[in-house]
């Protein structure tokens, strides 16, 4: 009896060891710097009206639209708006300025502007293989805020942009705690009775670099249109 209980203890030492190396040997989630694999289409829209609302857009920008499952990154909505992706294709490398969703691509998938297309694959092909990854922002200056129309003291929808890195997280401090205002999929923060002063925040990047800023207060009624405001950090290299 005594060796049948020996054998029956390593026989179950030995499946939790193997166990234990199953679970391992299974891949960790996506890091924000990793390579992705996937296929290019191309098209011409996304210059305006764009899901992610980053007009204006110069004509001659290279742009892309991005698969929801990259977009949406760590189940962000929108992390990766108006990030830049470095883009490797059969005939040369580009890179693209993020501006709106792919809805029906699937994961890795880029829809193109055709002058990126064109400088890494043939347009004849209508679909390339490519790969890519997110790549610091060719910008200047500070980043800079888009206050959505209608936002007031209630409702306020606030767009990070000119970032050097996408920026997955926006908090405004409110009696001496941070708050956390929520991503939306048209690529606002989003938050409600923001109050009259003016907003101390902080941004957090994809990386996890956190800056605090301080936007001017917003109006009182929501009646007016969208404008920017000129932030005072940005991210370091």
């Amino acid at each position: 009896m005594q060796k049948k209980s020996t054998f029956r203890k390593f026989k179950t030492i030995g499946l939790t060891s193997l166990l234990s190396l199953v679970l391992f040997a299974l891949p960790a989630s996506a890091a924000w710097n990793d390579t992705y694999t996937g296929y290019a289409t191309y098209t011409g829209s996304g210059y305006s009206g764009g899901a992610l609302l980053l007009d204006p857009i110069p004509s001659d920008a290279k742009i892309t639209a991005l698969n929801r499952t990259q977009l949406n990154y760590n189940g962000i909505k929108a992390a990766l708006a108006g990030a830049y992706l470095e883009v490797q294709g059969p005939k040369g490398k580009t890179t693209v300025y993020v501006t709106d969703l792919y809805p029906e691509g699937p994961s890795g998938a880029l829809d193109l502007s055709p002058n990126a297309f064109n400088l890494i694959g043939n347009q004849i092909d209508g679909k390339i293989n490519i790969s890519w990854k997110v790549v610091k922002a060719p910008v200047n200056g500070n980043v800079s805020y888009r206050i959505k129309e209608g936002s007031s003291q209630w409702w306020a929808a606030i767009q990070v942009r000119n970032h050097k890195y996408p920026v997955l997280k926006m908090e405004v401090q409110q009696n001496g705690q941070w708050l956390n205002l929520e991503k939306q999929d048209y690529n606002h923060f989003l938050g409600t009775n923001l109050g009259k002063q003016p907003l101390k925040i902080r941004i957090t990047d994809i990386r996890g670099v956190v800056l605090n800023d301080t936007i001017p207060a917003l109006a009182e009624n929501g009646t007016g249109g969208a404008y920017i405001v000129k932030g005072n950090v940005q991210f370091p290299d």
